[in-house]
């Protein structure tokens, strides 16, 4: 029998229901990290807005208190990206992402040629292990006087992507200090990273966070190499489906895929949302000819986006120019919207900014003419 073929709005309504964007659940905010495969974070104030779209009664205290108890930590991740995720999944998969953060390096070559990975890796891991923790300065200020020819910007970028760490939870407002400061992941944990998890159960917890997925889907959202072979391994755990262009999909039988006509309320996702960049094909959540205006700026930072009836509708920011000035979300919409979908946006707006400035005494919502 020929596979089942998913529309791109049933795709959409699968994603959507996986990544807590359909509905609100509450639940604590390490169950949610572990449902949704993690959080891009680069800016730490990203895991604040991305938990708020979320979780029913999102409380800003109980992610620090979170971060604080070290039922979840920041580090690198998924594609050697900046990711929050809980302490049990960055204790099983650090490790066997350790290919794809390593590749990094090659983007470095011209600050490695007096680096020995081993040793300087094994300076960094005694360095921290008075648990002081320390920023990538000052781990390359320390470790200057040992490796006198290589450049402080090559010690800092080999302690943070040959050696497992992650950043100190601080009492500043988003829950890290700027710039952040770093601890060994082992010691911080308390325990041991796994080295006896396989790249399929790397690959199964991708496809229950954004599935279905394909083999391209699941490499970009991973950065591994060999997910084919992989999959293949995995298969019989899985259920394959194919999308409207005839690639084969790969999905767990019992994950939820709603109905197309399933509803999908308004909600605001943070700059590197994992919704929006875990597939390959993104077409399930963004109009392939609006993508490229996420990329504003050549270091490949992205746009706030927010969602209407489940797909990219129009960016957003927000803007403050000082404590005793309003607070203003603005969004800059790609089509005119109905009224009834102007006022869930104003709505969901409102409540967003008096989270992230809850000590501002003046609130404005403003929405921009749409950009063609």
């Amino acid at each position: 029998m020929a596979p089942r073929t998913l529309d791109n709005r049933q795709l959409n309504r699968a994603l959507l229901a996986r990544q807590q964007l359909l509905k609100r659940k509450r639940l604590p905010v390490a169950k949610t990290l572990h449902n949704v495969g993690g959080l891009q974070t680069q800016e730490p104030r990203d895991a604040f807005i991305a938990l708020w779209s979320r979780i029913d009664g999102f409380d800003p205290a109980k992610l620090r208190a979170a971060a604080g108890s070290g039922k979840i930590v920041r580090g690198s991740y998924l594609r050697c990206t900046v990711h929050t995720v809980t302490a049990d999944d960055f204790a099983g998969f650090r490790l066997p992402l350790a290919e794809v953060i390593a590749r990094d390096t090659s983007n470095w070559r011209h600050v490695y040629e007096h680096i020995d990975i081993a040793v300087v890796a094994k300076a960094v891991r005694k360095l921290l292990s008075d648990d002081e923790p320390r920023s990538a300065r000052e781990i390359a200020a320390a470790l200057q006087p040992q490796f006198p020819k290589a450049p402080p910007e090559g010690l800092a970028h080999c302690a943070r992507i040959h050696v497992p760490l992650v950043m100190a939870p601080t009492g500043d407002r988003w829950g890290y200090s700027r710039p952040p400061r770093y601890l060994l992941a082992e010691r911080w944990l308390g325990r041991k990273l796994l080295s006896t998890t396989s790249k399929g159960e790397l690959l199964l917890r991708g496809i229950a966070a954004t599935g279905p997925c394909s083999t391209a889907d699941l490499r970009t959202w991973s950065g591994l190499t060999g997910v084919k072979e992989t999959l293949i391994a995995i298969a019989p755990e899985l259920m394959v489906f194919r999308d409207e262009r005839g690639r084969e999909l790969y999905d767990l039988p019992e994950a939820p895929r709603p109905r197309a006509d399933t509803p999908a309320p308004v909600r605001f996702l943070g700059e590197f949302d994992n919704a929006v960049l875990s597939h390959d094909d993104r077409a399930r959540i963004v109009d392939p000819d609006r993508a490229k205006r996420f990329n504003v700026s050549k270091n490949g930072r992205r746009l706030y986006t927010f969602l209407v009836d489940g797909f990219v509708a129009g960016a957003w920011k927000v803007d403050r120019k000082s404590k005793r000035a309003p607070a203003t979300l603005e969004m800059t919409p790609f089509d005119r919207f109905s009224r009834s979908t102007e006022a869930d946006l104003q709505t969901e707006a409102q409540k967003l900014i008096q989270m992230l400035e809850p000590d501002a005494t003046e609130y404005r919502i403003v929405i921009e003419p749409p950009v063609s």
